[in-house]
């Protein structure tokens, strides 16, 4: 199996002059870079690097990384990005966990680590090194060698590091640049940060199809007008954006005649089709960047997300992410391993040829992500990668967000995905974001939004009950001139909602109860939850409510109207006026094991 190293020096070899990298005005060619990486690789050799040790390397986004990287590999050791915008006390946690011998790093950044036993190398000085071998070094890669330590964001702080093989490299990469169609006359872009596992992706696609690489200054990838003007400024064809980047480049104007003809978005669930007129083709990659690196599983729709291609069906559904690519089957299974209803949400588990080893100095979290395969053969695993989807009839995959984003509301598993689709679907909503909130003890659903136009959250609420469930309508919509991002420029949901989250509420228009049920039901509400004036559209669970009420509620209404409402009745009625209806069957007859007529649902 070939591996990224022969790849580049095969490029040296027949290409010598294509350009390899761009950044800043400083250009490298694949024989100056295969040049460079093979004097380093020396370097690090007379520093004590051995065959699969880890070597860090802690730079920013550059020429040097991709360099330093090259040199990593060829010696057959393990490369271990390390992130300098990350916080010092991380980046120690993970060089102490992973015991690299030696840490590449840049002048300006060399002070801020804290090494622990490993040598630091400036990469500036090693330049300078006179007299030093720019030839092959013959070392043979195999594909079972380890190739990557990738560390992610783990619980309580803790660091998790991810060992990947060359097998691993080949099969997500190659594939890429197959489904993209991406070849030597590709301008690509490299917009992720050096220690985010999607670098490696965007890297070393483009350089296993011989494409030239264009590096883009931060201060460019934190502004989307900004960035438009550097991708049509450098003439690129292809790019890869994260996801809520992605969705602010596709709302602005682009020129019919532009270069780039693919934007591929990931890291984050899709939560609109991109709008029509684009003059290059959208394809959305799989779920989260962990599960991404971890699994190479999928490949882009066929079709993409191109407007031109969409019918009015496609966009009345969330955008699709996907089949697997060859050697890959996806699973959608329960807790329990079984498969899920066809049609139904589940977990995605991954069975692929090409998986990642697991995860360094960590056996108990590798035997829960890496179980093994009881639909495959003897010996093979499947992962699990924490994502939610739903397989379409045609076998498509629907991303629907992290398992860990469903939540719990009066009894019913909301997945915030489908909220976010919903509001994401108003014309006025740029960004949305939507969060589990525990309020007075009762789950609570907050939208978290940048809007292209003024819009209020009552506007936006009456939005949402055109698609939505009432139980899944959002109690609060926070108006924000950004999302948060953390340091992979992915939503930072954790940050998420503002403290002051209660004073967007919508504001409700009050309508008196009429009626002696309804106003009855008033009193009960107004007493039990120690609220001044009760409205018929008003809801007892927005009003404070939890199932403890809930269930004092119920007694009281048998008390008062000698009538025993069910409690899934009870949990279910949108407003008072509806928990009236309820009510008011029961009075005149109905038992409790009857089938209800429909109520029909009043805007708020």
């Amino acid at each position: 199996m070939t591996t990224v190293v022969g790849v580049v020096e095969h490029h040296a070899r027949t290409r010598p002059d294509a350009l390899a990298i761009e950044h800043g005005g400083a250009r490298v060619t694949y024989a100056e870079l295969n040049e460079r990486a093979n004097q380093l690789a020396r370097i690090l050799l007379a520093n004590g690097v051995r065959r699969q040790e880890v070597v860090g390397v802690h730079l920013v986004r550059s020429i040097e990384w991709v360099v330093s990287m090259l040199a990593t590999l060829k010696l057959g050791a393990i490369c271990m990005s390390l992130d300098p915008k990350a916080p010092s006390e991380r980046t120690a946690r993970a060089i102490a966990l992973a015991g690299p011998p030696v840490v590449l790093t840049s002048a300006s950044r060399s002070a801020e680590l804290s090494p622990g036993a490993a040598r630091v190398l400036v990469v500036e000085a090693l330049r300078t090194a006179p007299g030093t071998d720019g030839g092959d070094l013959g070392i043979e890669v195999e594909p079972a060698d380890l190739a990557f330590a990738m560390h992610t964001s783990g619980s309580a702080g803790k660091v998790k590091i991810v060992l990947a093989q060359h097998s691993w490299l080949t099969h997500g990469v190659s594939h890429g640049v197959a489904v993209n169609r991406t070849g030597p006359a590709d301008r690509g872009s490299w917009l992720a940060p050096a220690g985010a596992g999607i670098a490696v992706h965007e890297v070393c696609m483009l350089l296993w199809a011989g494409a030239g690489i264009h590096i883009a200054e931060p201060e460019v990838v934190a502004s989307p007008p900004a960035l438009r003007e550097w991708l049509l400024a450098h003439g690129i064809t292809q790019t890869f954006v994260i996801t809520p980047v992605g969705e602010q480049l596709q709302s602005l104007d682009w020129p019919a005649d532009c270069s780039l003809r693919l934007m591929t978005l990931g890291g984050d669930k899709l939560n609109r089709w991109a709008p029509a007129g684009l003059p290059f083709e959208v394809a959305v990659s799989y779920g989260s960047l962990e599960a991404f690196q971890i699994a190479n599983s999928l490949h882009p729709w066929e079709s993409r997300c191109t407007p031109a291609t969409a019918t009015s069906a496609d966009r009345a559904a969330a955008p699709p992410v996907g089949r697997p690519l060859p050697g890959v089957r996806v699973h959608l299974l329960e807790e329990d391993l079984t498969p899920v209803a066809e049609g139904t949400m589940g977990e995605v588990w991954v069975d692929s040829p090409a998986l990642a080893l697991g995860y360094l100095a960590d056996p108990a979290l590798t035997a829960d992500k890496f179980r093994p395969n009881p639909f495959g053969t003897p010996g093979s695993r499947l992962y699990r990668s924490g994502d939610a989807g739903r397989l379409r009839a045609d076998g498509v995959l629907e991303h629907r967000g992290r398992i860990d984003d469903v939540v719990k509301i009066r009894g019913h598993r909301v997945e915030v995905g489908e909220v976010e689709w919903a509001l994401g679907r108003h014309p006025d909503v740029a960004q949305v974001c939507v969060v589990g909130v525990r309020d007075e003890g009762q789950s609570q659903l907050v939208a978290c939004l940048v809007t292209r136009g003024p819009v209020t959250p009552g506007e936006l609420r009456s939005h949402a009950v055109r698609y939505l469930q009432e139980f899944m309508v959002p109690v609060a919509y926070v108006l924000l001139d950004r999302l948060p991002v953390n340091t992979s420029n992915k939503t930072d949901r954790l940050s998420l909602p503002p403290a002051d989250w209660r004073k967007w509420r919508p504001a409700q228009p009050y309508r008196r109860p009429q009626g002696e049920i309804p106003r009855g039901l008033a009193g009960l509400y107004s007493e039990l939850l120690a609220v001044d004036r009760v409205g018929a559209d008003d809801n007892f669970f927005e009003l404070g409510g939890d199932s403890l009420l809930a269930a004092r509620l119920q007694s009281r209404i048998d008390g008062l109207f000698g009538v025993k409402v069910a409690l899934r009745e009870l949990m279910s009625a949108g407003t008072l006026e509806e928990l009236a209806g309820h009510v008011e069957l029961r009075r005149a007859g109905a038992s409790d094991s009857d089938t209800l007529p429909p109520i029909v649902r009043r805007g708020r």
